[in-house]
């Protein structure tokens, strides 16, 4: 009877081992191996229902969640598993803040990664990844000359190309992705990030080599790639979005829609000469390029219209950032040729957009941009005292000083808030030697504005008083 007893609790003690946490542990690291992270999710919890505290179900749950594409989640458990002193629950917890946008805690962790495993290769790339997410592109480029010069894997040469390439140091990147896709020949993104680089670089055989590889080994079609970039930047990671567009950019590089989704993305990130680029480009691909009319026949196809109306409005967005990203690199006449793209693009385009054409091309010192754009925002709005302005300032650089006057006067009739208008005004009258005028029109603007010191010279340069 006792030794029924005895070989009953064996039994039984064994059975719950069997069933323990490091069973479950087990089986969901099979399910991790085999990518069926929802099994291994399951697995990891029942754990963790059975010891909340045990390491690597924690990590487990991280990994999961993570392959669940599920960054947010991930937190905790793998900031539990790092506390811990688990090295690979720390990775997994940069790789989840990473995702996340929180770059800066990401950058936190590395370093307690780094602190901890000093040789530690996947904690030197998390280091310049996150440089390079929290937008110290120099410094990022530093660190990967440091940390990653010595790491001969293919991923660490592509990562160390990028980060030169994203800091402007071109000719490096081009000589360190020549490294990489010399090492990584059967893989397309690889290959397609080098063709980016040398694109950059002007290095058109290398381009085209790396540009046939990657078209080789990578789909017909850029869509699946780009979905996937565009989840990582709606979850925050905007500079990994860059980077995989960017790749897929070397390789498809007739793609509108790829090239505008790249250059907005840029241009969020305020890294204007690239954004220009890419959305310069796309305005001359397809679709953005396609003729909407044959022979002045609209061309319409059933059932497309809602199509049509999306197609036109990332159009006004493309052309919009694009002016934005030339005003920002000083080149307002192709801030004003971009700007007007979106005006044409627009079905009913108001004042304002005709006025932002007019003063870009007033920056750009062109004056006959100025004047078109400026008459079509009077034609749009009558009303507008700041168009009139602008098209007498057209007229007047035009030396067409009655045209000048009769616009000026009537943006002065439109809006006495305005000083300067009126001492435009002013002085074209005294151009024409009509210092009468000039000086009843600043005594009428000085009951409106009695303490503007520019009116108030004016009036007695004319030979006006007070009194």
């Amino acid at each position: 009877m006792k030794f029924r007893t005895h070989a009953s609790l064996v039994f039984c003690a064994a059975l719950l081992n069997a069933c323990g946490p490091s069973y479950h542990i087990a089986r969901g690291e099979e399910h991790l191996a085999g990518t069926r992270p929802d099994a291994a999710a399951q697995e990891f919890q029942k754990a963790l229902d059975k010891n909340p505290s045990a390491v690597a179900a924690l990590r487990g749950m991280a990994a999961a969640h993570i392959g669940r594409d599920q960054p947010v989640r991930a937190i905790i458990p793998a900031q539990r598993a790092a506390r811990a002193g688990d090295t690979e629950g720390r990775r997994i917890l940069v790789q989840a803040l990473l995702t996340t946008g929180r770059a800066d805690d990401a950058l936190k962790a590395v370093k307690l990664g780094r602190d901890e495993s000093p040789d530690d290769p996947t904690f030197r790339m998390l280091m310049v990844r996150g440089l390079t997410a929290v937008g110290q592109y120099e410094d990022a480029a530093v660190a990967a000359d440091e940390l990653l010069i010595d790491l001969s894997s293919s991923d660490a040469r592509s990562l160390h190309a990028w980060t030169l390439a994203r800091a402007g140091q071109v000719d490096a990147a081009v000589a360190m992705a020549a490294d990489a896709v010399a090492i990584a020949a059967d893989d397309g993104l690889i290959q397609a990030e080098a063709a980016a680089i040398f694109w950059k670089g002007r290095r058109k055989d290398d381009f085209e080599q790396a540009n046939k590889m990657a078209r080789a080994l990578l789909p017909a079609s850029p869509r699946q790639e780009m979905q996937r970039a565009k989840w990582h930047a709606e979850q925050g990671d905007t500079e990994r979005a860059i980077r995989h567009l960017e790749a897929l950019r070397g390789a498809y590089t007739k793609d509108g829609i790829l090239a505008a989704r790249l250059g907005l993305l840029y241009a969020e990130r305020g890294s204007w000469n690239d954004a220009a680029r890419h959305l310069s480009a796309a305005l001359k691909l397809k679709p953005y390029m396609a003729n909407t009319s044959v022979s002045g026949v609209q061309v319409m196809e059933s059932g497309d219209s809602v199509k049509e109306n999306n197609r036109r409005t990332e159009h006004i967005e493309v052309a919009n950032t694009l002016g934005v990203a030339y005003t920002a690199l000083g080149q307002h006449g192709n801030a004003a040729a971009a700007w007007q793209v979106a005006v044409d693009r627009t079905k009913r385009p108001t004042a304002a957009e005709h006025i932002q054409v007019a003063r870009a091309w007033q920056r750009a010192n062109d004056v006959d941009g100025m004047g078109r754009a400026a008459q079509m925002a009077t034609e749009q709005d009558p009303s507008n005292a700041e168009a009139h302005f602008l098209l007498a300032q057209a007229y007047e650089a035009a030396n067409n000083i009655e045209w000048a006057i009769r616009h000026g006067q009537r943006a002065w009739d439109l809006g006495p808030d305005k000083p300067e208008v009126v001492v435009f005004v002013g002085q074209l009258y005294e151009s024409r030697g009509d210092k009468r005028l000039a000086r009843e029109l600043y005594r009428d603007a000085l009951r409106r504005h009695p303490s503007d010191a520019r009116i108030y010279s004016a009036f007695e340069r004319v030979g006006g008083s007070r009194r």
